[in-house]
Formats: structure tokens, C-alpha cells, sequence
């Protein structure tokens, strides 16, 4: 009775919802973009109201994930059109909120009305979703809040996060082994340290052991006074993420010699999971493996506008919207998650139109390098990538000195531990500590388990010989397609 009385009660708040919209919507903005802001709206009430319930049916979790999908996919073009159709007119605040309409001639529309169509229709089969929900119980802490606490949170993988709890704690006969398996930096080590630190498996595994690609014997633990205790049931994690040994056929024999050691020495109902951004690691589990794929654009767009606005509602400042997704746009590899989340935690800092385009410019400017070994210059690393900021200083008034950030490295050491005091975009503000010339920043640090830390190293010495090289190049260039009866010196700026 309990469930269909919270079934209804939804179906009537949803109702509500939609009535009020249709109520102060004004005549002059199209169908589509009415029809989606209100799929928008009931399929982020089914996500967050799911976020919040412990919900362990594996085809739920999938159907739910289908439907994050679809509504970040919709927000993202929902957000491009209100972008389109605000910027060009330049409207007032007040008229831009009141006063949607997809700009003509434009090509899209078509897209919007299919993404409207798939969107309330994904929202149609949830219907027994919403019902079998309210059979579950809820989370004793709230996962996730959209628009408040995003950056403390893990996004957009509760489904594999159920994956992993429901091979952990479901009875084991014999030894078994998880492979966990993704590219770089798509959270697969913070995935495994959520579902570490679910009371559920604390109480399952009496130990939660955890070995690197570097020790994988455990006679070396031994050696140092580390021994593993084997004899309860045990978690044991193998992260293999960082492990670059070329002997493919050394590697092969290491892991047989840890099997065969956990087998003869651990507890029969233990069980391992492996970490790994290599596929054919995959062939070591018993169970098939879970794969972790990058995340989406829209998903990501999702997460930065999260982020970016913290607790203000974007509605309220679409100029603030134009300038973010310009700027998401700009930004270069996202599959990374620390990109996004820096940048939108520093924008956070400040909701004002003029600094987000001085970050928005800061960000256009930046140009990636190809370093070679400088003369009397530190040992690059073999990613000799650098990432040059040309002069331009986002606080007014600050030092206007080109940056050069190279030799980026994460570091899992846990909060409070000695990193960098000054961090990377202080250093592009403007602030520089002391008279340095080359010293570590702070590129960002993830506020959630295990709390990973970015770190690059910056050089202003050599920042200020690119920039006179490309300064050189510029004159150059100028000088070749500069006619033969010029009118005037052209200048140059860096």
C-alpha cells in the first residue's frame, strides 16, 4: 500500500509540476523547447530520487543509466539552443529567462524535436521503475546533490558501483577475481574506494588488503614487515594501472605465483580485484569483467555546469550559461575529470560575466608543446607535453609573465599530507611565490576517496624563451607576407 500510495503521490507532484510550467510559460517560446524542459525536469526527479535508494536489481540500474544518458544528452542541447538564441539579440537578463526561442534558420531543430521525443519516451517506460523504487530503502547519506555537493560525490557510476558490491558480497565456493578494466583517469580507482568504504563489505571482509604492480610477491611484503593476514576473509586489491614492466612473460608468471600463494594461503571465501587500464588483464577474472568507459561530452557538460554554478540556478543567469559552454568547449582533452572539476570550481569562485571571459580567454589562449631537453634544464619526463599561457593575467592588476606547465603527476596521498602551496590557476592570476623561476603547483585536488592530487611543474624561465621564439617566428612571418610598398610598421604582441 505504502509503494502505490508513493507511486501516485508522485505521478500527482509531477502533474503539479508540469501545470506550473505550462502556467508561466510565456506564448512566444517553441513546443519542443517546453516539452523538453519538462522531460528534463521529471527525469532529474526519477535520477536523484534513485541516487538516493540503495537499488540492487542490475536491470534497474541499467534502465537508470539509460535515462542519465538521455537527460544529460538533453540538458546539453537544450543549453546550445537557449545559447543560440540569447547571444545574438543580447537580450536583458529578465527578458532572456522569460522569453526562449530556437533563433531561425537554425539547423537543429529537427535534433530537438527527436531528443524530445526520445526523452519522454525513456520517461514513459519508467513507470514500473517508480513503482518497484519505493521498495527500496534509502541511503543513510545522500549520494549526490546536483547543485550543491557535486565535487564531494562519485558521478554517474552507481550502476558499476552495485556491479562490484553484488560480486563482493555474493557467496563464494572458491577464490574468485573482478577485473576492473578502463582507460586513464576515468575514475577507476575512485570507483574501487566507494565500494571499500560501503559499511556492507566493511562488515563482509574482516581485511582489505592492497597490493601495487611493483609487489606483487607477497614474500616482499614479508620482507618489510608487512605482512598480509590471510587467514580471514580478505579483499585484496591489485592495482595494475601504473604497472609498466616490458616482460610481458615476467609479468604472466608474477601473477601466477600471487594466485597460487592466495590460494594455498588465503581464506577460501577472499576475493581480488584487479585494476587495470590494460585489456588483457582482463583474462585473468573468474567473472566476466566490468569495463569503465570515458564519459560522455554531454555527461561531462552535465557535471562542469554543476559545478560551475554550485548552489545558484543557471535559469537565472543565461549569459553566465553562454560563457561556460564556450568555455567547455574550448577545453581541451575532457575525458579527464580533474579538467573539468578545477575549472569549474574556479569559476564557482566568482559568478561574474567579466571573469568567467577572462577564463574563457586564459583558456583559448593555452598552446600545447612538444618540449625537448633545454640546455641546463631540469630531466623531462618521457610525456615531454607542455601547456603554454601566453600573457595574460586573469586578476587585474597581477604580473604579466607567460606560464610553461609540464611533468604532470598524480599523487593518492591522503588529505592534509605536504603538497604545493600555490596552485596552478594562482600561478595564471598572476601570483608567484617568491622569485622562483621553476617550482611544483597544485593542478587540483579531488575532494572525494582517495582523494588524488594533480601536480605539474611550472617554468617561467623557459615559458619566457617560447614566448620569445614564438615572438621571432610571428616577425618572421609578418616580414615574408608583408608587401613590397607597405604603409606602416605592423606591431607585434605576444
Amino acid at each position: 500500500m505504502e509503494v502505490l500510495l508513493s507511486a501516485v503521490g508522485s505521478d500527482l507532484v509531477g502533474r503539479l509540476i508540469s501545470f506550473l510550467i505550462s502556467k508561466f510559460q510565456e506564448p512566444g517560446s517553441t513546443d519542443d523547447v517546453v516539452r523538453l524542459q519538462r522531460a528534463l525536469l521529471r527525469a532529474r526527479v526519477v535520477v536523484e530520487e534513485a541516487e538516493r535508494r540503495q537499488v540492487a536489481n542490475q536491470a534497474m540500474l541499467q534502465q537508470l543509466n539509460q535515462l542519465r544518458g538521455k537527460m544529460c544528452r538533453g540538458a546539453y542541447m537544450l543549453d546550445t539552443f537557449i545559447r543560440r538564441a540569447v547571444e545574438p539579440s543580447r537580450r536583458s537578463h529578465a527578458t532572456a529567462r522569460r522569453s526562449v526561442v530556437v533563433p531561425p534558420g537554425s539547423d537543429g531543430t529537427g535534433e530537438l524535436s527527436v531528443m524530445v521525443g526520445t526523452l519522454e519516451a525513456a520517461l514513459s517506460d519508467m513507470k514500473e521503475f517508480v513503482v518497484l523504487l519505493g521498495a527500496y530503502p534509502r541511503l543513510n547519506r545522500q549520494p549526490y546533490s546536483s547543485y550543491l555537493f557535486m565535487e564531494r560525490c562519485l558521478f554517474g557510476r552507481q550502476m558499476e558501483k552495485e556491479q562490484i558490491m553484488s560480486f563482493l558480497l555474493q557467496p563464494a565456493q572458491d577464490f574468485e577475481v573482478l577485473p576492473i578494466i578502463g582507460p586513464h583517469e576515468v575514475g577507476k580507482r575512485t570507483l574501487v574506494e566507494h565500494v571499500c568504504l560501503e559499511e556492507r563489505v566493511r562488515d563482509h571482509f574482516a581485511k582489505i588488503h592492497r597490493l601495487s604492480g611493483e609487489h606483487l610477491d607477497l614474500q616482499s611484503h614479508e620482507h618489510h614487515g608487512s605482512a598480509l593476514d590471510l587467514t580471514v576473509r580478505s579483499l585484496i586489491l591489485v592495482d595494475l594501472s601504473d604497472y609498466s614492466d616490458g616482460d610481458a612473460y615476467e609479468e604472466e608468471e608474477q601473477w601466477r605465483r600471487l594466485l597460487a600463494s592466495l590460494r594455498h594461503r588465503a581464506h577460501r571465501e577472499s576475493k581480488i580485484i584487479i585494476i587495470s587500464g590494460a585489456e588483457k588483464h582482463s583474462s585473468r577474472g573468474t567473472v566476466p569483467p566490468i569495463r569503465l568507459r570515458a564519459p560522455r561530452r554531454e555527461e561531462l557538460w552535465y557535471l562542469f555546469k554543476a559545478l560551475a554554478f554550485g548552489g545558484a540556478d543557471p535559469e537565472e543567469r543565461p549569459d553566465l550559461v553562454g560563457i561556460a559552454m564556450a568555455l567547455f568547449k574550448s577545453i581541451p582533452d575532457l575525458a579527464r575529470f580533474d579538467v573539468v572539476n578545477k575549472l569549474g570550481v574556479a569559476l564557482r569562485a566568482d559568478l561574474n560575466a567579466r571573469f568567467w571571459r577572462r577564463v574563457l580567454k586564459m583558456v583559448v589562449g593555452v598552446t600545447q608543446l612538444q618540449l625537448g631537453a633545454a640546455p641546463g634544464g631540469p630531466h623531462l619526463p618521457e610525456d615531454n607535453t607542455g601547456y603554454y599561457y601566453p600573457r595574460m593575467p586573469v586578476m587585474r592588476g597581477a604580473a604579466r609573465a607567460p606560464c610553461l606547465f609540464y611533468d604532470r603527476r598524480k599523487s593518492t596521498r591522503m588529505l592534509g599530507s605536504k603538497l604545493p602551496e600555490v596552485t596552478m590557476f594562482e600561478v595564471v592570476q598572476g601570483v608567484v611565490p617568491g622569485e622562483k623561476k621553476r617550482f611544483d603547483v597544485l593542478v587540483w585536488q579531488s575532494r572525494i576517496p582517495p582523494y588524488a592530487s594533480y601536480v605539474a611543474t611550472c617554468d617561467m624561465e623557459r615559458a619566457a624563451q617560447v614566448a620569445e621564439v614564438g615572438k621571432k617566428q610571428i616577425v618572421n612571418k609578418r616580414r615574408r607576407d608583408q608587401p613590397v610598398c607597405g604603409s606602416g610598421e605592423d606591431k607585434v604582441g605576444t
